[in-house]
């Protein structure tokens, strides 16, 4: 057929490692062409950042084709059209292109390109130019595919390219596309810059990867920042990957270098390997883009509040590294990927929403927005593919554990710049928190937590999750794990050990393996429970996940280490008096405090109470008045509560321990999730309970008493500095009428004898 060979330029914008191009140049003259497409540039994922770092890579890649003695060729327009045009003009001996594995638009014209193809008589060639596999039946065999693709000689560029000369609109801005400008600080595109960065993170910035990716702090320096070239294809994957093994060889070879480099090139090469994996899942099942890839998720969650999305997207959800991780995306376009993880979950998971509104909000702003990786991550951290272990995110741990001194939360929230960093992740909590522009926490993070794995874990337990499970590993599940075994055996060697499988619990989905592990974390046992002594067996049965939960554990060894450097209140053995004392079958009114007295000698264990002799503190003389007026009765003749524990009154703080003249210092520590368990564990109780809450801290956990059965009653904190609104609020008469009105026996809140 005469004519001039297209060779079609969507997601490859390089000479180099081309193969269509190759093919194209070996067959007659080459027509290099780009579309401007209009169902592209004004979908939601696209925006003006897109197009000034697209603009930047056509530039170069026209030069680099100037160069062989052709130019690029744009064209603005329906793809299928364009195509008419030029090949009426010009003629077309073929069309020749990369596959590319797209968002939906760009699958439907693909379809459409196939079909005008044919029906012109003009050859479409699609050639690979990753380990994305076309008509993949399941993943056996998919990673040596890989392999053997990766592993191919980097195709050199054309020496020279014959053309035909056609009429080229040039690169577009975004007045002419009418799009929004680029409001974002975004790295240069093109060729260059991308050997540049890659020669970079190969030589210098990539030395410790492996630990320092995860922090906000550290990612932007250490991580490679090669996802956009890779996502407009001005590198090639195989090219970073020989790279990276030439690379790591070098480092392996050489006794001076820095032992870092092994670790780290080869967590890095790892990556590159899931790169595709994820890509492929939207390969195999285009449709995991618009609907959940585990059908028994399907009716899970809601649209979504509209005010929660948009405070998420904000950055004003009250949480500091989330806030401050939205506001950088919104700036800069990139976040490190363990970031990126957290503000999915943050909103599928905390907030509830479901994930296409954030998962395309959050497409618009990557510039390295790349489908197939985005829409599995989205819903891998969503928890709606079902062969991987459920993964929410605490926005407060990730802070402490990646931005423990608060640096990246002062560089994007500038708000809490004068926070002292002992609250930078709670800000709430600190006592000049009024005086912030900044909002309260959007949600509570570690119930809504709990909420959200309840939902899901009801889900999985059905028959219906179970087949799909069994689907969804069949076509997706990686097999890395069980070709590395038959390799062993092939050579010879024994097979490495393998620990017996845990007993089955909720699918057999849970035990599925070769699933990625992107953070590098090894399963460990579960752990044993740490049943404090003494404590009633109700207790014990109602708290035990607690007991047994790694957090619980976390703040064991917390609390080992705090005593050994500092002064601790109350002594050890004193911490679970409030539930020694009253066993949860006893309890028959709360009243909440927030932590101890920080004062030598005065904790005991109980929410405002201080032990026998000791000087009674304010805001219990303010109890005290307030036991007499309201009841007519003298009070306890000192400070210790230990009666009106003993009655059924849980005297319980929500934090159970606290440093020597820190107040606060405990919180965060992980004593608030036991505490709400015991809260809801009373909620839990059939018999009438009446809560007191006083001040605002205590009202935060009205959320945990749901019964209809139990009384709330609320007032402000009984401090001298909200003594005035306590004073004459009545709780002990109001609570010994709601007792007996359920029957119960009300309680003795003053003296038993009269001076």
């Amino acid at each position: 057929m005469s004519g001039v060979h297209v060779v079609w330029f969507k997601k490859d914008l390089r000479i180099q490692d081309h193969a269509p191009l190759l093919e194209a140049a070996a067959r007659g003259p080459v027509l290099p062409l780009y579309v401007y497409e209009p169902e592209q540039l004004h979908h939601p994922e696209f925006g003006g950042h897109h197009l000034q770092y697209l603009n930047e890579c056509l530039a170069e890649l026209d030069q680099a084709l100037r160069a062989l003695g052709a130019l690029l060729v744009c064209r603005h327009g329906e793809v299928v059209a364009v195509l008419q045009e030029l090949f009426e003009a010009v003629g077309i001996a073929g069309l020749w292109a990369h596959e590319e594995t797209g968002n939906g638009v760009s699958y439907a014209r693909d379809l459409r390109v196939h079909a005008w193809c044919r029906s012109q008589g003009v050859p479409f060639v699609e050639l690979p130019q990753n380990g994305v596999v076309r008509r993949l039946r399941n993943r056996d065999r998919w990673a040596d595919t890989w392999e053997e693709r990766m592993g191919a000689p980097v195709l050199a560029a054309p020496d020279r390219l014959a053309t035909v000369a056609t009429d080229s609109v040039g690169r577009l801005t975004a007045t002419d596309l009418q799009l929004g400008p680029n409001r974002k600080v975004i790295p240069i595109g093109g060729r260059a810059a991308a050997e540049q960065t890659l020669a970079s993170f190969l030589a210098v910035r990539g030395v410790d990867y492996m630990r320092e990716m995860s922090s906000p702090l550290t990612a932007e320096d250490s991580c490679s920042r090669l996802s956009a070239p890779l996502a407009f294809g001005t590198v090639s994957l195989r090219e970073v990957l020989q790279a990276t093994r030439q690379r790591l060889a070098a480092v392996k070879g050489d006794a001076a270098a820095d032992p870092r480099w092994v670790r780290s090139l080869r967590s890095f090469e790892s990556r590159l390997h899931w790169h595709c994996h994820f890509i492929q899942r939207l390969e195999s099942e285009p449709e995991m883009e618009f609907r959940n890839l585990n059908r028994a998720f399907d009716d899970l969650r809601p649209e979504g509040e509209s005010g929660a999305f948009d405070r998420w997207a904000a950055g004003q959800t009250g949480y500091p590294l989330q806030d401050a991780c939205m506001r950088m995306l919104n700036k800069v376009g990139w976040l490190n990927f363990r970031m990126r993880a957290m503000t999915i979950s943050f909103s599928s998971q905390l907030l509830w929403q479901h994930w296409r509104r954030p998962g395309e909000s959050l497409a618009h702003h990557w510039l390295d927005n790349e489908p197939g990786i985005h829409w599995a991550q989205v819903q891998m951290q969503s928890s709606t593919v079902g062969i991987n272990r459920v993964r929410i995110y605490n926005p407060v741990k990730q802070g402490r554990d990646q931005d423990p001194s608060g640096e990246f939360i002062r560089r994007w929230v500038p708000e809490l710049a004068d926070v002292p960093t002992e609250f930078i992740h709670e800000p709430w909590v600190w006592s000049g928190a009024g005086r912030l522009a900044y909002p309260a926490p959007i949600v509570d993070a570690v119930q809504a937590a709990r909420r959200a794995k309840a939902r899901i874990t009801a889900v999985r337990q059905t028959s219906f999750f179970e087949e799909e499970a069994r689907r969804i590993y069949e076509l997706h599940g990686s097999r890395k794990k069980a070709v590395l075994r038959a390799e062993r055996r092939a050579r010879g060697l024994p097979e490495k050990p393998v620990r017996p499988p845990a007993p089955k619990r909720a699918s057999v989905a849970l035990s599925m393996v070769g699933q990625p592990d992107l953070f590098g974390a090894v399963p460990v046992p579960a752990p044993q429970a740490l049943v404090p002594a003494g404590l009633p067996a109700s207790w014990q049965a109602a708290l035990a996940p607690e007991f047994a939960s790694p957090a619980f554990h976390q703040l064991k060894d917390f609390l080992v280490q705090e005593r050994r450097t500092h002064t601790v209140y109350p002594p050890a053995t004193d911490v679970f008096n409030a539930l020694r004392l009253t066993p949860l079958e006893e309890v028959k009114v709360v009243i909440l405090g927030q932590d101890p007295y920080h004062g030598r000698g005065q904790a005991n264990g109980l929410a405002f109470s201080v032990r026998p002799g000791v000087r009674v503190p304010p805001s219990l003389q303010n109890i005290y008045r307030e036991v007499q007026t309201d009841l007519d009765v003298p009070p306890l003749p000192d400070g210790d509560l230990t009666a009106w524990a003993q009655q059924g009154v849980l005297l319980l703080n929500t934090v159970l321990t606290v440093r020597a003249g820190e107040p606060g210092s405990h919180a965060g520590q992980g004593w608030e999730a036991v505490t709400d368990a015991v809260i809801q564990a009373v909620n839990a109780k059939s018999e009438r309970v009446v809560f007191v809450l006083w001040g605002a801290y205590a009202r935060k956990k009205a959320k945990l008493v749901t019964g209809s059965q139990h009384v709330m009653l609320e007032s402000a904190h009984p401090s001298p500095l909200s003594a005035a609104r306590f004073l004459g609020s009545r709780p002990f008469s109001q609570v010994n009428a709601a007792l007996t009105e359920a029957g119960l026996s009300p309680i003795l809140w003053g003296s038993l004898t009269h001076d």
